[in-house]
This record gives C-alpha cells, structure tokens and sequence, in this order.
C-alpha cells in the first residue's frame, strides 16, 4: 500500500480508538449504575444478613476493632480511617450487590490494616487537590503572557499546567491499582459467603465497578477533545 493509503487506515483507527475510548470514558457510570440496580435484586441464599456479614469478618480480621457508620443515600458507601460508612440501603438488602460492596470497603479496611499504601494515596491526593487549582490559572496566564513575547515565562506556566496533569494521571492510575487489590482482598471475604454461582456475579459486579475508575482516568486524558464528560484532576 502506498503511504497516502497507510495514513488514511492510520486516522480512521485513531478515530474508532478515539471513539470506542469516548464511549468508555462517558458511559461507564451509566452503565455501573444499570448493573448495580441488576445484582441488588439478586438475594444471596442463606439466613444470614449483611450486618452480620459485617459482624463476622470484623471479629475473624480486624478483631471487631472495625467501626461500622450508617449513612444515608445509594452508592455512598466507604472506608476511611478504621470506620466502614454503609448505607442503609446496602445493610438492608441482603443481595449479591451488598456483600461486593460491603466486601470491597472492607478490603480497603484491611489495606489500611496491612500497610500504608492507602494513606500515602490519600495524602497524595490532598497534595494534588492543593496543587490542581494552580492548573487553570497557569494555562490562562501563559496564553496571556505568549502575545507579549514573555515566552520563557510562558512555557515554565504551560510546564507546570502539564506536570499538575500528568500527576493527575499518575494518581487515578495508582488509584485503579488500588481499587483492585481492594477487590482481590473483597473476593477473599465473598468466598465463604456465596455459592460459586453468585461469586461469578459478584467478581463481574466488581469489574465493573473497576471501570469507572478507568473511565475517570479516560476522562482527565481526554480532556482535550471537548467530547469528553468533565472530571476533577484529584477526586
């Protein structure tokens, strides 16, 4: 093929990647939210009750040093300095998407139990946040300063608008990997609760739960096409 031909077949796979990255990065929290809505209607077998679910793994792991919250709304669920905050919703309903999400908080628990990975994230994240609000003003004023020739000036503003960026970048990549291995410890508490059929729903569940993080990530990269829903730098 000639190179004219290799330059078009070049674009429209950039465009399709482009598009397919697009589409990840602006539906996926539709998407979870549909899914989440699927697996809360799915009752785990068993008498036993999320709370009590709680109750068990907090004696078994954290020696019931674990402090349980109850909060308010959907979705809203957390773990933050040795206490879980659960809606009433994901105490009150004793589906497959309770015991994910329950599971999943309480790996983070355990990472903050088994090392400091999650408070140096946390703590980068609040240095970004501080470091982020510099990054609007350092663009604006380098296109301000360029028509006036103060171009050292303005390339050191554009150096640092694209720093605070990659830093953004780099702290949602270190934060999927977090959330994972907040999964894999989530999968490890689910395996003496559910029936390997509702592990299967349970582990698709939390894959998907995975990809909004990659899509906030799609979000902060893709910025600059304008297609792209708006995303915090450090959220």
């Amino acid at each position: 093929m000639t190179m004219t031909v290799w330059i078009i077949v070049g674009v429209i796979a950039f465009a399709v990647l482009l598009c397919f990255l697009l589409a990840v990065a602006n539906f996926s929290g539709e998407r979870f939210f549909e899914r989440f809505e699927e697996v809360n209607k799915i009752e785990v077998r068993g008498n036993h009750m999320p709370l009590k679910f709680v109750d068990d793994v907090n004696k078994n792991t954290f020696e019931g040093k674990l402090q349980v919250v109850q909060i308010s709304g959907i979705a809203t669920d957390a773990y933050s300095k040795g206490k879980l905050f659960l809606s009433t919703n994901t105490i009150g309903v004793n589906s497959i998407a309770s015991y994910t999400i329950i599971a999943h908080e309480m790996g983070h628990a355990l990472q903050d139990k088994k090392g400091k990975k999650l408070k140096h994230m946390i703590a980068l994240r609040r240095f970004g946040k501080f470091l982020g609000m510099l990054f609007a003003p350092s663009l604006i004023a380098g296109l301000v300063l360029l028509p006036f020739s103060y171009f050292t000036w303005a390339f050191v503003l554009f150096g640092l608008a694209g720093f605070i960026l990659l830093l953004s970048l780099f702290v949602k990549l270190r934060t999927i990997s977090i959330e994972k291995d907040a999964s894999a410890k989530a999968v490890s508490f689910l395996n003496e609760y559910l029936t390997d059929n509702e592990m299967k729903i349970a582990k698709k569940f939390l894959k998907d739960a995975k990809l909004t993080y990659w899509a906030d990530f799609l979000r902060t990269l893709l910025w600059w096409t304008g297609m792209s829903r708006k995303s915090k730098l450090f959220n």
